[in-house]
């Protein structure tokens, strides 16, 4: 997986949105990097990433917000800002680039088992490479 930070900072995440830990992470959890967030909360996710300054920290948050845009596409109910937290994400370059590429992988030949986001982050990732 993309992300390879501690642990801890995931639960220090948690915390910084006011959410107790001990009800998203658990020692048995595999991935939770993505177990732990809920698609109804991309937009604090949004909030305290644009706040935060910790590589960690954003990296989690970067796993975050890919995971609930994902769920949110697949409910057919995108988020409005989505193309704002696209660009915040794509725009810092390095930093999330292992994460992207993980949801904009199309090794699979058929689409239809490619993630949700993946054709929306592709676009967008295109649209932002020519704007450079």
């Amino acid at each position: 997986m993309p992300y390879s930070g501690p642990r801890d900072t995931i639960v220090a995440v948690l915390v910084k949105l006011g959410i107790d830990p001990r009800e998203r992470v658990d020692d048995s959890d595999q991935d939770v990097e993505y177990t732990a967030c809920r698609s109804e909360e991309v937009d604090s996710y949004f909030r305290l990433y644009q706040k935060t300054l910790d590589d960690n920290e954003r990296a989690v948050l970067c796993c975050f917000l890919l995971e609930g845009l994902n769920e949110l596409i697949q409910e057919g109910n995108p988020f409005p800002r989505q193309s704002e937290v696209l660009t915040t994400l794509v725009d810092a370059g390095e930093v999330h680039a292992a994460e992207l590429s993980y949801w904009a992988n199309t090794s699979d030949p058929d689409p239809e088992n490619w993630w949700p986001i993946t054709t929306t982050l592709l676009s967008h990732m295109r649209q932002r490479s020519r704007r450079a």
